[in-house]
């Protein structure tokens, strides 16, 4: 049997040494990684719902995140003719002007809509400015996961804009963000062009409506004019007189004095017959008072005497003298209207009035990046713990 040298036992003992060191090491080691491992799952849902969102919006918003400026502009819309409602109002109208709450309406559903869109892209590189490569590729257009078809331009638009009305006072604020201060101000300068624009076009459609209508009154009455003026030209010549009532005025004066003499003969006759019962006259006396009296009889058949006398074509005659100054009057009415309707079209019936230019920012007001972090995290935590409780629930259900 070989002996070993002491060299060789102590050699032995630093291995051995060693190798209990090392085995202790990863012992603890994998102690430290079980616990490690444990403690992750054991709070999987945390990390996930919370820190993990927590984090990453903190990256975004502390690093990545673009500034964005904001460029805002207010104006109100008013109209000379309308009541008014409010303090704004009411010193709009000491002025001669009112505010027109419902066209201020219009005109933020104008700046809501595609056709502003359209303007912006009519009037400025709208797509070059919302893909700036200086822009974030969250905020930038279009999106990393989407495509650069107008339906997607039109709401990333409406992301970058917001516009409102104070219900009380009546004045629009319209607010527009962009990379670039000067983008900023360039886009809210065209979408308050754009609404101006829209006030002008609508106050040129009121306009040529007023004119219109107003001329196709007076058209219509003139052409009522002319059909009871053809009536009335074809009454006369068919009964062959120009005015029935003065020829029965004729008639009815003859008949008065016939009836004067009637009288006169009478009180003649009656005289005769007390004083000479035996003179001629009273024959030729008696003879003339039937003849005129036969006379008043045959005229006032003429005037009242029935469907040939001269009462029904007085009756038409005064109906179509009633048409026509009926037709007068409207005519004059439309032709009123016309001029008024003139007059009114000089006057601009709406106005855009501008409180505010649109301005140049120097300070991005967004992201929030404080703000942003927090409110994840808020609503993270809020979702983590509803989560936790209903599995809880859960957990408790399964083992009852």
């Amino acid at each position: 049997m070989t002996r070993l040298s002491p060299n060789d036992e102590f050699i032995d003992y630093l291995t051995l040494v060693d190798l209990s060191q090392s085995e202790a090491e990863k012992a603890r080691k994998d102690h430290w990684t079980i616990r490690l491992m444990a403690l992750l799952r054991r709070h999987v849902l945390l990390i996930l719902m919370v820190i993990l969102p927590t984090t990453l919006a903190t990256v975004y918003y502390g690093v990545i995140a673009s500034p964005q400026y904001v460029s805002e502009t207010r104006f109100v819309v008013r109209s000379p003719n309308r009541n008014a409602a409010g303090l704004l109002s009411g010193f709009l109208q000491s002025t001669g002007f009112v505010r027109a709450q419902d066209d201020s309406y219009v005109v933020m559903e104008y700046i809501e809509s595609r056709a502003a869109v359209a303007t912006l892209e009519a009037k400025t590189d709208l797509r070059a400015i919302l893909s700036r490569p200086d822009i974030d590729f969250l905020t930038r257009f279009p999106r990393i996961w989407g495509d650069a078809t107008e339906e997607a331009l039109y709401k990333h638009y409406l992301k970058i804009m917001k516009v409102g009305t104070d219900s009380g006072g009546g004045i629009t604020t319209l607010e527009v963000r962009a990379a670039r201060p000067e983008d900023a101000q360039k886009l809210t300068e065209v979408l308050l062009d754009g609404a101006e624009a829209l006030i002008n076009q609508l106050n040129e459609r009121a306009r040529q409506d007023a004119i219109r209508y107003a001329k196709l009154e007076v058209a219509d009455s003139e052409n009522r004019m002319a059909e009871v003026q053809k009536s009335l030209t074809e009454f006369r010549n068919k009964v062959a007189m120009i005015d029935p009532g003065k020829q029965s005025a004729v008639m009815l004066d003859m008949i008065a004095k016939l009836s004067d003499e009637v009288a006169k003969n009478k009180a003649q006759y009656t005289a005769l017959i007390q004083q000479a019962p035996q003179s001629p006259r009273i024959q030729s006396l008696r003879s003339s008072i039937d003849a005129m009296e036969t006379q008043i009889s045959m005229e006032r058949a003429r005037v009242v005497g029935g469907d040939a006398s001269m009462a029904p074509l007085i009756a038409q005659y005064e109906q179509l003298l009633l048409q026509r100054e009926l037709g007068m009057r409207m005519l004059e009415s439309s032709s009123t209207s016309l001029e008024n309707a003139k007059i009114e079209a000089q006057r601009q019936q709406l106005y855009l009035e501008r409180i505010v230019n649109p301005n140049r920012p120097d300070h991005a007001l967004y992201p929030r990046r404080l703000w942003s972090i927090l409110l994840t995290f808020v609503m993270c935590f809020a979702a983590f713990w509803i989560v936790r409780f209903m599995l809880n629930q859960i957990n408790e259900h399964a083992e009852t």
